[in-house]
Formats: C-alpha cells, sequence, structure tokens
C-alpha cells in the first residue's frame, strides 16, 4: 500500500515550516504551514475528504499555543488518529507540559536540527503506516479466520480450536492457514504481535505517545 504523506506545520514561527520543507522531498511529503489556528481549521473543512481514505498518512508539528486545534470533542477532532510532535523554545517547557501530556508522538525543543526533526517525522510516518497496514490486513479476516486468531493467540491448540466452535481440526489448519498468510506471518510471535498491534490501532493508537513530567 502506497501512502501519501502530509506534514502540517502549525507555528507561528515560519523559520519552523522553512526547516521541515527542506527535506520534503527526501521524506517524500507535502508540507503545509499554518500561522494560526483559524487558517487550520479552514483548510481542514476544505480538506475534509482528504482524511477519508485509508493511504493517507499525516502528520501534525504544532507549538503548544496551538493545543485548542486538538481540544475538541469526540467525533470532532479530525486530528486525533495522526501523530503529533510538539515543538517548543527552552523555557517555555511549563506550558508545553499540558500539550505534551495530551498525547503526543514525540517532543522536540527548538531550535531543533533538521536531523533531529527528519528522523522524528520518519519514525512517526512510519509508525503510523505500518499500523494502518496491520489494521487493513486484520480487517480482511472472516468472523471465523478472527475468531480462530483470537484463539490462536491465547495459546489454544488445534484440538481445543476445534471443539469450541465446534469445527473438524482440518478445517482449523485450513483457517490459520488463511489467517497467518493473509496477515503475513511466518510465526505464532509474530501473529501474536500483529494481533496486539491491532488491537491498539482499533482503539485509535498509531504509535507509542510519550508522557512527560516536569524533570523530564
Amino acid at each position: 500500500m502506497k501512502f501519501d504523506r502530509v506534514i502540517l506545520v502549525v507555528d507561528a514561527d515560519i523559520s519552523t515550516y522553512k526547516g521541515i520543507l527542506r527535506m520534503a522531498e527526501r521524506l517524500a511529503a507535502e508540507v503545509v504551514h499554518f500561522s494560526c489556528s483559524s487558517e487550520l481549521n479552514r483548510w481542514a473543512v476544505d480538506k475534509r475528504l482528504r482524511f477519508g481514505p485509508a493511504n493517507l498518512a499525516l502528520c501534525v508539528v504544532f507549538d503548544p499555543e496551538f493545543l485548542d486545534v486538538f481540544e475538541r470533542k469526540p467525533g470532532e477532532d479530525v486530528f486525533g488518529q495522526w501523530p503529533r510532535i510538539c515543538i517548543s523554545r527552552a523555557g517555555r517547557m511549563s506550558k508545553a507540559l499540558q500539550a505534551i501530556n495530551s498525547g503526543v508522538f514525540d517532543f522536540i525543543e527548538k531550535p531543533f536540527r533538521l536531523d533531529q526533526m527528519r528522523l522524528a517525522l520518519e519514525r512517526a510516518l512510519d509508525s503510523f503506516e505500518r499500523d494502518t497496514r496491520r489494521l487493513s490486513e486484520f480487517k480482511t479476516l472472516t468472523r471465523r479466520e478472527l475468531q480462530t486468531c483470537e484463539m490462536v493467540v491465547s495459546g489454544l491448540t488445534n484440538r481445543e480450536i476445534s471443539e469450541q466452535l465446534d469445527i473438524s481440526i482440518k478445517t482449523v489448519k485450513v483457517h490459520r492457514a488463511n489467517l497467518m498468510r493473509k496477515v503475513r506471518a511466518k510465526s505464532v510471535t509474530e501473529l501474536l504481535r500483529g494481533y496486539d498491534e491491532f488491537k491498539a490501532s482499533g482503539n485509535g493508537a498509531h504509535g507509542a505517545a510519550k508522557k512527560f513530567s516536569a524533570d523530564t
């Protein structure tokens, strides 16, 4: 699955946008800048259809001054599912903590090095794309295959699965082979890891959100 990558830079400081723009080609991403919340809100409304396709990978780089962009009621926050990177200058950590602990993929202090930002963006986008692919793969499983998968990762044997589902052991083996092929798992360990990612993705968690404290 090929993804269309978009990086939204929400920061009154134009230098942030200029720095990320220099990485656009290497990241294979479109970079869009917003100097205020209203600009971003208008863009989100105009481009709302772009948020639907499963092949869109979007990352938001934002200054904590614009935290209100993400403070929406459930169902209204179009940015909730996308990884976010918070950026702030030294000396403003107390103000940034609220934004950071609302759930971000990473935090970078200004002024940042280009390689530091590039690696953070690559990790965020790659993580989102990997989770989206995994979610897509598991969604192709039939109801019976998903039931079999849940029992396999729970440690049940083929015989135990056949008894619980009231199907033959041969049928269980067919379901196992099909689900392993569909989710591209070469072992039960890989299946377990993928299933855990699938459940996490289903809860809207893409990547590991970092938590910080005043001592960080």
